[in-house]
């Protein structure tokens, strides 16, 4: 795109980049908008020069992110121009200033057609690229067949061909009708054939598309994906330029491999062991190198043929095969391989019988729970999560309460709600679980919701060999000093609860376990005091023989209570009311 000769577009542009701040841009540009504005209006009188000049600047206000709401029409009116340089203006602006659905558009659909029938190749590239920008429905519905037309013609050069075929792409996306399944699979499956790697690709793009919505139509085509790869794999007649790093063509590689993963199996024996083989020499080729874009290159087809072989269910060899190579990644030091390391390796998961040899890499796995990157922490926790079972479950729950201690805000929550769910699914013995929940709200009690301490309630109330031991916990954790509220709820729910069960053991009397919670009392909210108080009437009807003393203590905290009328305690204390009453007066009798 030469801009020589335009001075005024020049001097602009210098102009703007020599403005010192934001406020004297904004003040440039207002003042070129409105000198535009004002010659348009007198259109009459402007040359072809002048037109493209001024469509140019707008595209440059454009780029900047300044609003440019006028000027469509004198933009959109170069695309009918005869000569090359005001169509090429026409076209390169409208593509970026409107998009489908602006009305100006409808305009110029006969003019985009004409050029799309005719000779002239460069003018048929011209119209294919903004079609395949912007084109809507209402290009689909006018262009599709001739589009079409350029892609399967044999007369037809490379370069208009693959514009063809992404510009296919478009009015496909935007109205799957164009395409006659029926009529198309067999051109498709000719297109497949071409030699000419830039078609080629283009033409895999519309595929990958087209078989997204419905492969059961394109079974024949699947055979031609697989030799596709067979020649990328063998660098079978691979231009230069189609070679990125050594590696031919990656991006080809990748769409085929992801067409294939739209096929439920592959039924062909013959087609099956030669993509088998493909997908063999990918897992055996590809290593970590010191040049990142040969890594990037090399990695993208690599964890799409991982993804392929997950989709095939292939051999228990071969899946094997890819956990130790995503191993050895997870080890790397480039966190964006790790990254994709642990993800993939999350994937691999859904394979049965994979998640054993998985299991061998567990100590790096836990490794990347340190990692510096959070988003290699969360796929480290995912993975640990998911790999999980009754024969490693202690070892991951006891690491993901040390981390814990370690893991920022924005981790706590969904890491304590993992641990606990791991931890009641593969718990080894209930008094393990308890053990676990209990430290997860001492750890992490801001981020333990109540579902979770409730359910460990749950547990021992329903198990009676469980409740001594859960008093006993509770008792030994209101020792500490500093303690979170949610930890205060439940160890006096369950010293109410229990705590007579621990009677005979030292500094677990009654008179003991009221002194303990009743410390914690002045520093909770409602919704605790409410627990609490209920918990000081557990405890006296399980005193025997009745204590005095006590008794008068806990009144006395009732009646300070008893007339509390926070919306959080009102309901809870007008039961507590009657069980107290209740235990009050039959201790007195």
């Amino acid at each position: 795109m030469a801009l020589s000769g335009m001075r005024g577009l020049s001097v602009f542009i210098s102009d703007i980049r020599n403005c010192h701040n934001k406020e004297q841009e904004r003040l440039r540009v207002d003042k070129e908008l409105g000198n535009i504005r004002t010659r348009f209006k007198n259109e009459k009188g402007l040359s072809h020069y002048e037109k493209k000049k001024y469509v140019w600047k707008m595209l440059y206000i454009h780029m900047l992110g300044y609003d440019v709401d006028f000027g469509h029409m004198e933009t959109v009116s170069l695309i009918s121009a005869p000569k090359y340089p005001e169509k090429q203006v026409g076209y390169i602006v409208t593509s970026c200033l409107l998009n489908e659905n602006n009305d100006f558009l409808r305009m110029v659909i006969n003019t985009v057609r004409n050029d799309i029938i005719g000779r002239n190749e460069t003018y048929q590239c011209l119209a294919l690229t903004m079609v395949g920008n912007i084109g809507g429905k209402e290009f689909s519905e006018s262009l599709a067949p001739d589009v079409q037309k350029l892609l399967i013609s044999s007369s037809c050069r490379p370069v208009v061909r693959k514009k063809a075929a992404l510009c296919l792409l478009r009015l496909y996306r935007k109205n799957p009708d164009v395409v006659n399944i029926d009529g198309w699979s067999d051109r498709m499956a000719q297109l497949l054939d071409e030699r000419d790697l830039g078609v080629l690709t283009s033409v895999m793009s519309l595929f990958v598309s087209l078989v997204s919505n419905n492969a059961e139509a394109y079974w024949n085509c699947l055979p031609k994906c697989v030799r596709i790869l067979e020649r990328m794999a063998r660098n079978q007649d691979i231009p230069q330029e189609y070679t990125y790093y050594g590696i031919p063509s990656p991006w080809l590689q990748v769409k085929a491999m992801r067409a294939l993963q739209y096929f439920p199996t592959i039924e062909d024996p013959s087609a099956r062991r030669a993509l088998f083989e493909v997908l063999q020499r990918i897992l055996m080729g590809t290593d970590v190198v010191k040049n990142v874009n040969k890594n990037n290159a090399s990695h993208a087809v690599l964890f799409e043929a991982l993804a392929l072989v997950m989709h095939l269910d292939a051999e228990k060899e071969m899946m094997s095969q890819c956990v130790a190579l995503l191993g050895k990644f997870i080890a790397v030091r480039e966190p964006n391989i790790r990254y994709l390391g642990l993800e993939n390796m999350s994937r691999m998961l859904l394979v049965t019988d994979v998640q054993d040899i998985i299991k061998r890499h567990q100590a790096q796995i836990i490794t990347s729970l340190k990692d510096p990157d959070i988003s290699i922490r969360r796929r480290a926790l995912d993975l640990l999560y998911g790999m999980c079972d009754v024969t490693n479950a202690k070892e991951i729950v006891e690491e993901l309460l040390q981390y814990l201690n370690t893991a920022e805000f924005a981790m706590r929550e969904e890491l304590a709600l993992k641990a606990a769910i791991l931890a009641e699914k593969f718990a080894p013995n209930l008094s393990w679980y308890v053990d676990v929940i209990l430290q997860l709200i001492d750890k992490a009690g801001d981020f333990v919701s109540d579902d979770i301490w409730y359910r460990v309630v749950q547990f021992v109330t329903n198990n009676e060999d469980l409740q001594a031991y859960a008093a006993a916990k509770a008792r030994e954790y209101l020792d500490k000093p500093a303690l979170h509220e949610t930890m205060v709820k439940v160890s006096a729910y369950l010293l109410g609860e229990y705590g007579h069960l621990l009677a005979q053991r030292p500094s677990c009397s009654p008179k003991e376990l009221f002194t303990i919670i009743n410390d914690r009392l002045p520093t909770v909210s409602s919704s605790t005091v409410a627990i609490i108080i209920s918990a000081y009437a557990k405890i006296l009807m399980h005193t025997q023989p009745p204590d005095a003393g006590l008794q008068q203590q806990i009144l006395a905290i009732f009646k300070k209570y008893q007339f509390t009328h926070s919306s959080l305690m009102t309901c809870h204390l007008l039961y507590v009311c009657e069980v107290f009453f209740y235990a009050y007066i039959t201790f007195q009798a």
